[in-house]
């Protein structure tokens, strides 16, 4: 099992978008770097982000107009995300 030497690279953080999501634990070149695929739903209620698997079920489930926006994110990104309290 080989082990990352990203705590060794420099970093530009370019993976926060300008500061809109937590950095990764890995640098974008290091091997263990996965982007997936994520849903940013924007509505009167606020703005959340799911999984793209289940953006079809929670827009269904909105009342209000919304907006969609795929974001590319690595797994403990998305993990470090508040939770959604609306």
């Amino acid at each position: 099992m080989s082990m990352c030497n990203c705590q060794t690279m420099a970093r530009d953080l370019s993976e926060t978008h300008d500061g809109r999501f937590p950095p990764s634990l890995h640098a974008p070149r290091c091997e263990d770097f996965k982007h997936f695929e994520f849903a940013r739903i924007t509505c009167d209620m606020g703005c959340f982000i799911v999984p793209a698997d289940e953006r079809d079920g929670v827009c269904e489930n909105l009342d209000d107009p919304y907006q969609v926006e795929t974001v590319m994110l690595t797994q403990d990104q998305f993990d470090k995300l508040p939770e959604y309290d609306g």
